[in-house]
């Protein structure tokens, strides 16, 4: 496992963190390389435990903090435009690709990394393998998108942009509770702040997502909790049906909250094996 810092083209230090040994022999051993996308307000180092159990799969696993998030630069959770993020992912990627030529990549995106991710892979329709989504956000809450409120939002992102809208409920990312207490007590999370520039340029890489089905040609597998009610189950159905893939399924966990990654024991240890095995029949 290793760290680093790298500078994106715009010029912000974003925080890495790779969970493979750096030797030749590990290179030569790797089928794949896996890039987690992380979600709003939290940070890659979540991602240890699924991480580590794709690393133990054969697989290189990396990630970084987006700009505006953990230990990466930018002022805290505020994107004019999510290809921002996009590009970083795609530029942290080809940094690493460098290293391992020949091997595949996928992507693997949790709520707005799910988001992330959809719209990466647009915009390189054959240089990914796969995408794994995990409680995906596709489409806006229905309360918090009507006519009124994103119009309203529009006037207020461009005069301030920094103002406080939303904030995300620690008790509905997980039913496990150690990991909600980390959650909530990490300096490094912001989940009571939701910013109405950063919502609007959310809403619109939705509208992008959700117009775009039939460009979504790719290999994807979506996981979604039955009870998240952060990022609903119906935007997964609905990429489900709608995009023109060929190659794709859907997992719902009963009972599961918004992280299924961070859900219960048995929770956990399921979404780790089904990736796994997802992304081994597609090598």
């Amino acid at each position: 496992m290793s760290e680093k810092i790298i500078k994106t083209e715009k010029g912000y230090n974003l925080y890495c963190r790779y969970w493979n040994e750096e030797s030749t022999h590990a290179k030569e051993d790797m089928k794949a390389l896996v890039f987690i996308v992380h979600g709003y307000c939290e940070h890659c180092l979540f991602y240890n435990e699924l991480a580590e159990a794709l690393k133990d799969q054969g697989l290189y696993v990396f990630s970084h903090d987006h700009v505006g998030h953990g230990q990466s630069e930018g002022t805290r959770g505020l994107v004019g435009d999510f290809m921002e993020y996009v590009q970083d992912v795609i530029y942290h990627i080809e940094l690493v690709k460098k290293k391992f030529p020949q091997k595949p990549v996928f992507l693997l995106g949790h709520s707005m990394g799910g988001a992330v991710s959809i719209l990466a892979a647009m915009s390189k329709p054959n240089y990914f393998k796969g995408v794994v989504l995990i409680g995906p956000a596709i489409t806006p809450d229905k309360d918090s998108a009507t006519c009124f409120k994103v119009f309203a939002l529009k006037i207020a992102a461009r005069i301030f942009p920094q103002l406080v809208v939303a904030k995300i409920d620690p008790l509905k990312i997980s039913r496990d509770e150690a990991f909600v207490k980390r959650y909530k007590e990490d300096p490094l999370v912001f989940y009571e702040t939701v910013k109405c520039g950063w919502a609007l340029a959310y809403l619109h890489a939705l509208a992008q997502i959700t117009s775009s089905f039939q460009d979504m040609t790719w290999p994807f597998i979506v996981i979604h909790g039955s009870e998240d009610t952060i990022c609903e189950m119906e935007g997964s159905q609905l990429l489900y049906d709608k995009a023109a893939s060929k190659d794709k399924q859907i997992k719902i966990f009963d009972g599961a909250f918004h992280q299924v990654h961070n859900d219960t024991p048995e929770v956990k240890k399921e979404t780790q094996k089904t990736i796994s095995q997802w992304i081994a029949e597609r090598l």
